[in-house]
Formats: structure tokens, C-alpha cells, sequence
């Protein structure tokens, strides 16, 4: 199927490879006439809760403008996005079934994943959190443009619902218990009361990543990189802001934070209180996300209680998480 779908591009000698299958299948693809490589994605999830509006024609295009976007009007070190044949950002593959995949192709950036454990420089961790306020000063912009938003939402009221309604499945699966529910339910509702009051602006919401993580960093001979842009959306910056400072440690977090705000004003402790409900949110989303994947089960239910009572107990007793998440 992959070396099928390559043909839709130009590219004389392509040599396709596997590379993983979670969100979307992924490959790498060499020009072997001129060297040249690419990341072709496949936007077929492997998991039924890993689908999504982002993988429909609408949202991929969207998604392809932005990089675009970012390449062409900021330093950002993101991937270049490849138009097909056609002069189309999205391939749709048929099947001989009929069914019809949609595809993308994107520039390879050189470099190298973070290794387990590994600690970034303060130069590195500095870096992310100005790439990171880059990102959402863009996110500003674009805001005021009034354009159609093809791509999800991320920690809003009724997302936030919708995750908790997806998390109480774990209780008729066995994995979560009623008592730890219930604590999820009244942090959700803790978070979900600030939000009510919370301004919902183009200064506080709009286009970001939605998936900072350690798997998408690369290590690159420019500094850090911001990849796989799959899952970006629309939400409230300090959502991104939260799931980045996830990967730190508490000194860390300090540094991060200091190079995001480099450029605007210092957040307040109102912003911290709802950053670290964020924080939460975007822990949970990956229970979420997993729930259909059977062989995560096990882990979840091991680490629901010890997540529940050591982050989300003092949460809702208005104790600060900031350094302890």
C-alpha cells in the first residue's frame, strides 16, 4: 500500500520503510536518485480511539497550511509538508475494497529522538519554551483570521466531558474502581468551574501543538524540533504549556517556564492553578486515548490509584502539583 501511495509523488528511485503504527501508520521513504527523504504518513489509526476529526481531508489540510505556514513566516524548526503530483497536500488512497485512506508526505528532519532518561541543557529546555510561545504567538494570529477550525479542541468544558465520559468506560472494564472515578469526576469538575470564568480569547486560546511529549522532540545539529504536528488543534495555550513541562523535573520546570514567558508577561497564579489542571487533563488523555488498547490495561489499572491519590486528592483540596506531577 505504501509504495503505492508514493507514486502520487515525485520521487524517481523511492525506497519505503516501516517505521511505527499508533495515530497513523508512518514510513520512511528515500529517493534513492538524489538522496532526498521523507516521512509518509498513512492516516489509519490503530486503535478505534485514536480516530478522530483529525485524520479527515479537512483537518489534514489544515494541518499541512500550518507547517507551511510556520516555515514560511517563523524560525520554527518544523517539517516542510510535500504536495503530491496533483499539487495537493492530501493523498486519498483507494483500496480494492473501495475504501479510501487519506495521506500525507513530509521533509525528513535530520536528527535523533531524546533517550530514555536523558536530561536536555538548560540551553535545550530554554529553547523549547520560546519555540513553544513561538508557536501560540502564531496561534494569536492566525486566531484573528476567522478561519474554519477543521482540527479538534483540546481542554475545553465540553472536551473535558467528553474525556471523562471515555474514562468511565474503565470502570465497566474492570480497569478503574468506582471510588477513583469519582475522584476523577470531581477533579474534572474542579477544573471545569475555573474554566467556566476563564477568558476564552485569541490571548489564551488558539491553534497548538496538543502533543508536546518527549516523542516529538528530535534532537536536530539547530537545536530542538518540534514534530508530528498529527494531533494539533485548538485550545487554551497553557494546555500545551502544561503537557510540555510534564517531561521536566521541578528545576527544570523553572527553566522551561523562563523561556516561554521570555516574551510576554510572567503567568499569574491563576494561570500556574489551571496549568497544572491541564496537566492532569493531559496525563489522562493518554488513558483516554488508550482505552481500546487491551494490552495497556494492565498498566492503567496499576497506575489509576497511585495518579488519583498522590496528584488529584491534593488537586482538589487547592494544594499546588505544579512540582509534584
Amino acid at each position: 500500500m505504501a509504495a503505492q501511495i508514493i507514486k502520487n509523488y515525485n520521487m524517481e528511485k523511492p525506497v519505503v520503510s516501516y517505521i511505527r503504527h499508533n495515530e497513523n501508520l508512518t514510513y520512511h521513504v528515500v529517493d534513492e536518485a538524489n538522496g532526498q527523504k521523507y516521512l509518509l504518513r498513512i492516516h489509519q489509526a490503530a486503535y478505534a480511539s485514536m480516530t478522530g476529526i483529525q485524520h479527515t481531508p479537512p483537518a489534514l489540510e489544515a494541518e499541512m497550511n500550518l507547517l507551511h505556514e510556520l516555515n514560511a513566516t517563523t524560525a520554527l524548526r518544523v517539517q516542510h509538508p510535500v504536495r503530491n503530483l496533483s499539487g495537493d497536500w492530501v493523498t486519498v488512497w483507494r483500496s480494492e475494497e473501495g475504501k479510501e485512506i487519506c495521506c500525507t508526505v513530509l521533509e525528513w528532519i535530520e536528527g535523533r529522538d531524546i533517550q530514555q532518561g536523558e536530561r536536555l541543557t538548560t540551553e535545550q529546555i530554554m529553547d523549547l519554551g520560546v519555540q513553544l510561545q513561538t508557536l501560540h504567538q502564531h496561534g494569536r494570529i492566525q486566531q484573528q483570521k476567522d478561519r474554519t477550525k477543521a482540527r479538534p479542541a483540546y481542554g475545553n468544558i465540553h472536551e473535558n466531558l467528553i474525556m471523562l465520559g471515555q474514562l468511565e468506560e474503565g470502570v465497566r472494564l474492570g480497569i478503574f474502581t468506582t471510588e477513583d472515578f469519582d475522584l476523577l469526576r470531581e477533579t474534572f469538575e474542579n477544573i471545569n468551574k475555573q474554566l467556566a470564568t476563564y477568558p476564552q480569547h485569541a490571548e489564551t486560546w488558539g491553534i497548538i501543538h496538543g502533543d508536546i511529549t518527549r516523542n516529538n522532540l528530535l534532537i536536530t545539529g539547530q537545536g530542538i524540533s518540534m514534530i508530528d504536528f498529527c494531533l494539533h488543534g485548538y485550545g487554551y495555550y497553557l494546555f500545551d504549556a502544561g503537557g510540555a513541562a510534564l517531561m521536566f523535573n521541578r528545576e527544570e520546570r523553572d527553566i522551561f517556564l523562563s523561556g516561554y514567558t521570555k516574551q510576554t508577561a510572567p503567568l499569574t497564579e491563576r494561570d500556574i492553578r489551571l496549568m497544572e489542571g491541564f496537566m492532569l487533563i493531559f496525563t489522562l488523555g493518554y488513558y483516554a486515548f488508550q482505552m481500546a488498547n487491551e494490552s495497556r490495561h494492565e498498566w492503567m489499572k496499576d497506575r489509576m490509584p497511585k495518579l488519583c491519590s498522590k496528584y488529584c486528592r491534593p488537586y482538589v483540596q487547592n494544594k499546588s502539583i505544579f512540582y509534584e506531577l
